[in-house]
């Protein structure tokens, strides 16, 4: 009788109602045998003679009754899959690896399943699966936490399945509460996951090969299945173009948007890779899409010829890595130099060699490299709750793994000033004050007032790249009716360099670097959602042999200013919509073609009869417009290539609208910037 609902569980499609009748039939006769059988063995002993009754005690919350130990063998690590009439179970039994297991319940309705909670056993103490019980932790979307246990048993079944009892404290979505709940899952693989990769090549860039490590040929495949992941090509594999003078990050969101197969409307455990030749950015290797149009982290671009042309030896093991670097990316695995994470000594795919225990350690980092992830990453790549992972689930960087569970290491990093260096923020020349919804722009300058020089990439002040950090402190509440004041803004996009392919200056004493950064919209959404008061912090890690160094700027404080007309109001329900904060992000995108009609509409209706651009609003829109009108693009539509050359001649009559009055709109390095892309278009 188990095996025949076992064998309902796993069909993988829709059950018929005769199929459901049939099971929850089965289920509610395995509950009586198990009844029945629990009362013969109870009686198999005589009975004592009742003593007298003692003083009432509070009644103990019932746990579910652990099953006997059971032999290692008969729950061997791997992915179980099964369930009953109305829950669905993805089991993860993981023993040798993280010491942890974990399930992502879903619910059984008449449409398919729906995702409703995850639970695992608790951090910081690895499982032994003959124990037969272990205190779990459960959580939901809406916040919900709770404690409670999960027993498992082999099932009386000739295949290799489990019987689970799960009992939860307090509410996770709609699971039954203080009552046992049983499930029966058969083992369908040794993954914890199944990950879906789509691939898209740009023409006569040769595809990713192996490389032989102590006598194993390593591909990209086997080191995603080292994580735990069963890796499945999806989708049919596409012929780009060649674009002889590289992709820009515009360009490679409406490439992902045009290739992608699978819809991007909806989180799949699918992720697009784009195998490029170069970008229009020098020195980048590869990046990941975090932009939350239509949902984040569900695509990477690796720029293979780049790689090619830096690395003559050992090229396929660096390609193998800065490809599992980008997926990690897009899985939600953050850098592990980053001065949160606080682990520039790890060997992992997510690290760079060049940034190894501060630098210089190169041959040290490749000689320790294993084509792995750390202990703490693979306990989040194999048992995070489904929407932490998932692609197309919460934004990059929302989920601090490494604080949790015992894989992880962060010592801690100064913030204080280091002599001689200066790291400023400035704002626009009309000052600290913002319209509601009008994009943060903001001007950053890093100088050596007096220390000691040094060599250091040009692209120190790019947040995409992982060098500078910024810090947004809300002086008037919480962020989105949270608790939390302070958070990092984390860009869409995520740049990844190696210190071979990056310009470098010497930081000498009087230089001063300047760049703009556009704080707007980034992957947790909107920064600037709610009138109010905000300090914006800017910090620079820098590495060297000895020490990490960290510069830090002064609170910059601004002010978001409240709607002043019911049609401003209205305004705010487009401005603030995230596919016009990615528009705003990306410096305008023919790709998010709503968006940029929907702006247009509001920049008449704001610039009306007037004849020069004043508005705030209408000058952060004519800048994209402008910026996007100059770019060449790519695009795929209706089974044929469109290439569309950038129009430079309309660029600058559209950026010339922006006059010396309205560039005081932005900070000082955006409007030199904008100034000079426009005359550079204007003599083209």
């Amino acid at each position: 009788m188990n095996q025949e609902w076992v064998g309902l569980q796993v069909l993988g499609r829709e059950l018929t109602p005769e199929e459901r009748e049939r099971s929850a039939d089965i289920q509610k006769s395995l509950v009586l045998i198990r009844e029945i059988l629990e009362v013969f063995q109870t009686r198999t002993v005589p009975e004592p003679e009742p003593e007298p009754a003692p003083t009432p005690a509070p009644t103990p919350v019932p746990e579910p009754t652990p099953p006997s130990p059971v032999p290692t063998r008969a729950l061997a690590d791997g992915r179980y899959e099964g369930g009953n009439s109305e829950i669905y179970i993805e089991l993860r039994i993981d023993e040798q690896v993280s010491g942890v297991i974990s399930a992502d319940i879903f619910r059984i309705g008449i449409t398919g399943r729906s995702y409703v909670a995850s639970i695992r056993t608790l951090p910081g103490k690895r499982v032994r699966r003959e124990e037969g019980s272990w205190l779990i932790a459960g959580e939901d979307e809406q916040g919900n936490k709770t404690t409670g246990r999960l027993a498992l048993n082999a099932a009386d079944t000739n295949n290799p399945a489990v019987e689970g009892t799960i009992f939860l404290e307090s509410t996770l979505h709609s699971l039954p509460v203080q009552n046992n709940f049983i499930f029966v899952a058969e083992r369908v693989s040794g993954y914890m996951r199944t990950l879906g990769l789509e691939i898209e090549t740009e023409e006569t860039v040769d595809p990713l090969s192996s490389y032989e490590h102590n006598g194993v040929d390593m591909t990209m495949e086997k080191s995603l299945n080292q994580a735990g992941f069963e890796l499945v090509r999806v989708g049919e594999s596409s012929q780009i173009p060649q674009n002889p003078l590289g992709w820009g990050t515009a360009q490679l969101h409406a490439l992902m948007q045009d290739f992608a197969e699978a819809s991007l409307e909806r989180r799949l455990w699918e992720l697009h890779l784009l195998w490029l030749a170069k970008s229009s950015r020098e020195g980048l290797l590869g990046v990941m899409f975090d932009s939350t149009q239509p949902l984040p982290r569900q695509g990477s671009a690796v720029f293979a010829e780049t790689v090619r042309t830096h690395w003559d030896e050992d090229v396929n093991r660096k390609l193998i890595q800065t490809t599992a670097h980008e997926l990690g990316h897009a899985l939600n695995l953050a850098h592990r130099f980053e001065r949160v994470v606080g682990r520039a000594d790890s060997t992992s795919f997510m690290n760079y060699d060049w940034r190894y225990k501060g630098g210089d350690r190169v041959h040290e980092f490749w000689s320790n490299f294993d084509f792995s992830f750390d202990a703490d990453e693979l306990e989040f790549l194999r048992h995070a709750p489904l929407p932490k992972l998932i692609p197309g689930g919460a934004g990059f960087h929302s989920v601090n793994y490494w604080a949790d569970g015992n894989g992880g290491y962060s010592p801690y990093l100064p913030e204080v000033p280091i002599p001689g260096y200066r790291l400023t923020l400035n704002p626009p020349d009309q000052g600290t004050v913002f319209e509601f919804a009008q994009p943060v722009l903001l001007e950053v300058i890093f100088e050596n007032s007096g220390g000691k020089p040094f060599r250091l990439p040009r692209e120190v002040l790019d947040p995409k790249a992982g060098f500078l950090e910024i810090v947004i402190k809300r002086l008037s509440g919480a962020f989105d009716g949270g608790t939390a004041q302070t958070r990092s803004f984390v860009p869409v996009v995520q740049r990844c360099y190696d210190l071979k392919t990056l310009s470098k200056i010497t930081f000498a004493r009087g230089v001063r670097i300047r760049n703009n950064i556009n704080i707007t919209f980034g992957s947790g959404g909107f920064s600037f959602a709610e009138p109010g008061e905000y300090e914006v912090t800017a910090i620079v890690s820098l590495y060297t042999k000895t020490s990490n160094l960290v510069v830090k700027s002064m609170p910059l404080r601004i002010r978001i200013a409240t709607p002043k007309t019911m049609e401003e109001e209205r305004e705010a329900q487009v401005l603030l919509r995230e596919d016009v904060g990615l528009y705003f992000a990306l410096g305008g995108s023919r790709a998010l073609e709503k968006a940029g009609k929907d702006l247009e509409a509001v920049m008449k209706r704001r610039q009306g009869k007037e004849k020069n651009v004043r508005d705030p609003i209408v000058a952060n829109i004519v800048r994209c417009q402008g910026i996007d009108k100059g770019r060449p693009y790519t695009r795929y539509k209706e089974d044929k290539w469109t290439s569309i050359d950038g129009d430079r001649s309309k660029a600058a009559e559209i950026l010339g609208q922006l006059d010396k009055q309205a560039l005081k709109i932005f900070d000082p390095h955006t409007a030199e910037f904008t100034e000079k892309l426009a005359k550079s278009h204007a003599k083209a």
